[in-house]
């Protein structure tokens, strides 16, 4: 038959590998499910063409809260208005109390009453509380009868919670490009290439290019010496990047590049259910499997006195799963890099 392309073919030629239909293959088909799985997940971790390389890229957005629509209606008399200080209050009674978490609005989408703030000048709103405003504060100056706006639903940009959430398809995160400005940095005449070939116009036209290319090293060893990277912690269990950085130079707007690491997904790309070391793990854990369940059944007698050996076939399965594993460091993975200082 051809080649597994989903993971139904792949369950099923594993177990024709191990014998099926011309004898029982005593296992559950959950197990069958959770053995693939399992070997899935030692191929992501260790074969060269288990994971691949790619940039995320991850846009700081506007923190936000959402309020009734009502407070938003009347375009030319909202409770809201961009610049006011937004400030969450006990009640919705309170509506001239100090709040005790306050930011700047600086967008509102009056269609969905979400009003939007680069970070919390004060404290940090909850989702369950009353916010009000300056505009807010002035209509009850007036003799009004207004009741808070209570929270409707929040959002926390990456600025307010400092650290980035990443897809669970993300095994590994190397390391993330330079977040604000630093030495190379700039932008037309500005730049510092820029302003190194207009002095030396004359001698990269006429000479070798050495020179440039020795003094933009130069520049880049300045600049990992004097501002360094920027450090940064991730854990896959968490899915979180935590950037170690001072925040509040960030802008909303900017992106976050981080190289990383994800998984080749078998659902997108059906080509992983052809590789010969993944079938040939799968089959041997699926064993293994088979020969963990027939143990329970050693010493019992069939018709014919035929008895299970679930043993052998237990043996047999680990020093295949042993011998894989193996050739997995050996052949498969990718070396690992040194490591000096």
């Amino acid at each position: 038959m051809a080649q597994p392309t989903t993971k139904k073919e792949f369950k099923e030629w594993c177990l024709r590998k191990l014998g099926k239909p011309v004898i029982e293959i005593n296992v559950d088909q959950d197990q069958v499910d959770d053995r693939v799985e399992e070997a899935l997940s030692y191929y992501w971790d260790y074969h060269f063409d288990g994971a691949e390389r790619t940039y995320f890229k991850h846009e700081i957005q506007y923190s936000y809260v959402q309020v009734s629509t009502a407070y938003l209606a009347d375009p030319n008399d909202p409770a809201f208005k961009v610049g006011d200080v937004l400030r969450e209050v006990s009640g919705s009674l309170a509506g001239q109390e100090e709040g005790s978490a306050t930011a700047t609005i600086a967008k509102i989408d009056a269609s969905e009453g979400k009003l939007f703030f680069a970070k919390p000048t004060k404290g940090t709103f909850s989702e369950s509380g009353y916010v009000t405003s300056d505009t807010f504060t002035a209509k009850l100056a007036t003799g009004g009868n207004y009741p808070a706006a209570s929270i409707v639903s929040r959002f926390q940009n990456s600025i307010e919670l400092q650290y980035i959430d990443v897809p669970e398809n993300i095994i590994g995160a190397v390391k993330v490009f330079e977040l604000g400005s630093n030495i190379t940095a700039g932008s037309g005449m500005f730049n510092v290439q820029y302003q190194f070939v207009l002095n030396n116009l004359h001698d990269i036209v006429n000479y070798n290019l050495a020179h440039f290319y020795m003094s933009m090293q130069n520049l880049q060893f300045m600049e990992e010496l004097l501002v360094g990277m920027t450090p940064m912690r991730y854990n896959r269990h968490i899915n979180r990047i935590m950037l170690d950085t001072k925040w509040d130079r960030l802008q909303v707007g900017q992106h976050i590049v981080v190289e990383a690491y994800k998984i080749v997904d078998p659902d997108v790309y059906q080509d992983v259910w052809k590789d010969r070391w993944l079938q040939n793990y799968a089959s041997a854990k699926i064993k293994y499997q088979w020969g963990s369940n027939l143990t329970k059944f050693n010493g019992m007698s069939l018709p014919g006195n035929v008895q299970f050996n679930g043993e052998q076939i237990l043996n047999d399965a680990r020093e295949e799963i042993q011998r894989l594993e193996e050739d997995m460091i050996t052949s498969y993975s990718l070396p690992v890099m040194d490591m000096i200082g």
